[in-house]
């Protein structure tokens, strides 16, 4: 009897979500430029704006610019073996109207609860955990810097933290990757939770993974039809003469007007110069046509007829000279001009 494999068990290497994130990030490498820029965005936002679309259609035609999918963008797999604590958050810079002198500090054990009266500050201190750690954050939301301030800076804080006991200090610049292990701590409050929550109060969250990868299906249809639609924009403006060509498909101009698009200016250019015997018969072409076709035929009716009454005189004359004994013969020799002609 043959044998029966065991089932492959998958190695367990932290969260199954950082685990399949970190696929994700494996096989991206594998996609087109603007597909792992696409993936990037993804990863750091709830959903793509029309913004996000026509950049992406930019960079599907030239993705010089794609700013690709990389490990510092996705939850850390080894984060989720570990234990992760906030200690603080402050030096906090350009943040909406932060002090900058402000310092928030967690317990370690226990609820930290910060109250403070409306508008003092305690989602500007939210805001900036959501970007540093992991949150699905609505879209729109954005942090803005002091409307007030003469001091304009990119928003930035120091946030420290402990890994398995270990204190640790990060630097958080909006915009730009935290450190890999604050992916760690989840960030929830009541703007992501219409994230979770639709209208009717239906719960409706998708694993992210999932959620990246249709979202991604979805950015190629809308890239694929835009791409369509600036297709169409430029066949409209395509003149008919390179559209749809008077020549002939089998001839040389025909068939160079076919592959117009991948023609080279050298075959243009050959095909455009006359040879001697083409420049001699075009200089002919243009001399008759110069003179009235009209009045060329009519000139040569005239010749024509003034060419036959000449051969009538003569055989008049000829006949009156030769008399009536000889009339039989010459009509006979009448005939014969007379069917030449």
């Amino acid at each position: 009897m043959k044998q029966q494999k065991k089932p492959r068990r998958h190695r367990q290497t932290g969260s199954n979500e950082a685990a399949a994130l970190a696929d994700i990030v494996e096989w991206s490498k594998g996609c087109p430029s603007w597909q792992r820029d696409a993936l990037r965005r993804l990863c750091l936002q709830d959903q793509l704006e029309s913004s996000d679309i026509a950049e992406l259609t930019a960079l599907c035609k030239d993705g010089a610019a794609a700013l690709p999918l990389g490990a510092e963008h996705v939850k850390d797999a080894s984060a989720a073996a570990v234990a992760v604590t906030l200690k603080s958050l402050h030096t906090v810079q350009h943040v909406n109207a932060l002090a900058a002198g402000a310092n928030l500090t967690f317990d370690k054990v226990g609820v930290t609860v910060l109250y403070r009266d409306n508008g003092s500050g305690k989602s500007g201190y939210a805001r900036i955990l959501k970007r540093a750690c992991r949150a699905r954050s609505p879209r729109g939301e954005t942090i803005l810097s002091n409307i007030y301030s003469s001091v304009n800076g990119q928003p930035s804080a120091t946030i420290e933290f402990s890994v398995n006991g270990n204190n640790r200090s990060s630097t958080w610049l909006l915009n730009q990757p935290a450190d890999a292990m604050l992916s760690a701590v989840s960030v929830f409050d009541s703007r992501t939770a219409n994230v979770h929550v639709d209208e009717t109060n239906d719960v409706a969250y998708t694993p992210l993974p999932l959620r990246v990868l249709a979202s991604l299906a979805q950015a190629c249809q809308d890239v694929k039809q835009k791409l369509l639609a600036e297709v169409k924009a430029l066949e409209q403006q395509t003149p008919a003469v390179i559209s749809k060509p008077a020549c002939q498909p089998g001839t040389k101009t025909g068939k160079l007007m076919a592959g117009l698009s991948t023609a080279k200016a050298a075959d243009v250019t050959a095909l455009a110069t006359m040879t001697e015997a083409e420049t001699a018969r075009l200089a002919t072409l243009k001399t008759d046509l110069a003179a009235d076709p009209v009045r060329l035929g009519r000139q040569l009716l005239a010749h024509k007829a003034e060419a036959r009454c000449s051969q009538f005189s003569g055989i008049e004359q000829l006949t009156t000279a030769a008399g009536d004994g000889n009339l039989g013969c010459w009509l006979s020799i009448l005939r014969r001009s007379w069917n030449k002609l």
